[in-house]
């Protein structure tokens, strides 16, 4: 019935460690990828074998430090604060920030030494855990969205050794701002059990509601005692260097 939650036992999703990959590059060459350090043996189908040997990799560098973060205007959250670290809008001091729904934009400008550049290798933003969809966007140019883990992709072409510029928009579900407009009085006729009696006169003459809610539906699906759900850039955000070989 509408009203009601029902959670699904989902098994976890267990993603594989990438190791090597293979894939034709754009001039339709063979392409590995070595994500590890090793000695490879690569056998085509005629059966022939070949052994690549990978030296070591610069590790994986976090990108770390504070963060410019932008919030969308007129949801309640400032639209411009400073985060000294990764956290979720959950978890934040700042109530508006705490029940936000909808995108916010992190800016942050960043170093890549000069080893994670190398014509032959690629490089890769990992962003960790992020809550719940992201588009990545450096030094000025998109480069992808990714809404499901590994919050992974590729850099190479748009990197460069020194400063770059690295924007992430993050958008969450809505869930925190239904959850933080029940905080706040009640805007319209509803039964007990919160479905609505009858349409508020202010939402039909398109007013702001009168009690300050940002949001308004039909049923009152979650209660202002329900957990928040993790939102935003939860990081670690990394700098990830492959080698590339081409055959």
């Amino acid at each position: 019935n509408d009203g009601e939650t029902i959670e699904l036992a989902v098994p976890p999703v267990v993603h594989a460690e990438h190791i090597l990959d293979a894939r034709q590059d754009e001039q339709g060459r063979v392409l590995l990828e070595a994500w590890k350090p090793g000695a490879y043996e690569i056998k085509s189908a005629s059966g022939t074998v070949q052994t690549i040997k990978v030296d070591k990799l610069p590790e994986p560098l976090e990108i770390a430090g504070s963060w410019q973060v932008a919030f969308a205007p007129n949801l309640g959250a400032p639209e411009m604060l400073t985060m000294d670290r990764l956290h979720s809008w959950s978890e934040d001091a700042d109530e508006g920030v705490r029940y936000f729904s909808g995108t916010a934009v992190y800016e942050k400008d960043f170093d890549i030494p000069e080893a994670y550049t190398r014509p032959d290798m690629g490089l890769y933003i990992d962003l960790g855990n992020v809550q719940v969809i992201s588009e990545i966007s450096v030094n000025g140019k998109r480069v992808d969205t990714c809404w499901a883990p590994p919050f992974r992709v590729d850099i190479s072409k748009l990197a460069k050794p020194g400063s770059n510029h690295l924007s992430i928009a993050v958008t969450n579900l809505w869930v925190n701002r239904l959850i933080g407009d029940e905080q706040l009085a009640e805007d319209s006729d509803r039964n007990p059990e919160g479905n609505l009696r009858a349409w508020p006169k202010w939402l039909i003459d398109g007013k702001p509601s009168p009690s300050g809610r940002f949001t308004f539906s039909t049923w009152r699906l979650w209660k202002k005692t329900d957990p928040l759900l993790p939102s935003g850039l939860l990081g670690p955000v990394k700098l990830v260097a492959t080698q590339r070989i081409i055959r």
